[in-house]
């Protein structure tokens, strides 16, 4: 044992991470383990039980974003790891129709939709001196301004639809300037996260440090945005891989989801480099073909 111990080390698939330690799997040795040792276990179909009833419950009545988050939540729990869902590339997708909801007097939701069926709601608070009839003339005048308008170019637009709503609504700067914090926040706030206590949690990063590299992760969407690639598959990024340091000691694994033809999104699980791949691969795996499978059943019926 103890000489195959030194040609693992030799070979680079083990290492010694403090003089202290006992060797553990190097990134090259877990890269090894993806690629020709990894196999089906119990666990991965425990997590694609629960999101096969899930999906199969609620797949005709909630829209595809409300689920993606759902199951993305489902996955972090069973896992014990971070769900990051990203949602469609600003630059490519465009916003197709803005509605609002009142709740209250006070309190309302603006709901996005955009040209790749992704769908996401804001809460807005509504400004005391205005009518809802205001409101209602707002959304006619927005939604003839902003339909067909890159997400990203959102804020190249909101100057226009000022002028508009000064020249029809009495009370429009108030209501403009609610409207107008909610679009900027949908078009910055496409990172959504699930589980972000749990790898605070793992024993892998116990110490203070560690633990504050972290919550600066779990801070900076600009990070997991670079996982939110257009190759096709599971991809895995381990460890030292990252090219960040902060990412040293963390795999990512991520995907792509598409929805007719079209990405609807991306999703990365984040965990400790000695996460359960097995798990999570096979989770990723299996939510990508269900949505395709659950868009195709809503097109039948």
């Amino acid at each position: 044992i103890r000489n195959e111990m030194f040609a693992l080390e030799e070979d680079g698939y083990i290492e010694k991470p403090h003089t202290s330690s006992g060797r553990v799997p190097s990134t090259k040795g877990y890269r090894y383990y993806i690629e020709h040792l990894r196999s089906k276990d119990d666990k991965a179909n425990l997590i694609k039980d629960r999101l096969n009833k899930f999906i199969d419950e609620n797949g005709m009545t909630m829209h595809t974003d409300q689920i993606l988050d759902e199951c993305c939540a489902i996955i972090s729990n069973m896992t014990n790891l971070v769900s990051v869902v990203m949602g469609p590339d600003g630059n490519s997708d465009t916003i197709a129709k803005v509605e609002f909801m009142p709740i209250n007097t006070s309190t309302g939701i603006m709901l996005f939709v955009t040209s790749s069926g992704y769908l996401e709601h804001k809460t807005i608070n509504i400004p005391g001196e205005s009518k809802l009839e205001e409101i209602q003339d707002c959304m006619k005048i927005i939604n003839k301004r902003i339909a067909g308008i890159r997400v990203s170019e959102i804020n190249s637009v909101l100057d226009g639809i000022q002028m508009v709503l000064s020249e029809h609504i009495k009370n429009y700067e108030a209501v403009y300037n609610a409207f107008a914090n909610t679009f900027l926040r949908f078009a910055k706030e496409r990172v959504s996260y699930y589980g972000k206590n749990n790898l605070l949690s793992q024993k892998d990063f116990d110490d203070l440090e560690k633990i504050k590299k972290i919550a600066r992760l779990l801070e900076n969407n600009n990070i997991w945005k670079s996982f939110d690639k257009d190759e096709e598959g599971i991809n895995v990024s381990i460890g030292k891989e990252n090219n960040i340091e902060d990412l040293s000691d963390v795999s990512v694994v991520s995907t792509k989801l598409n929805v007719n033809n079209n990405k609807i999104g991306s999703v990365c699980v984040i965990g400790p480099t000695r996460m359960d791949y097995n798990q999570v691969i096979e989770a990723l795996e299996f939510l990508s073909d269900k949505l395709e499978e659950l868009q195709s059943n809503k097109k039948e019926s």
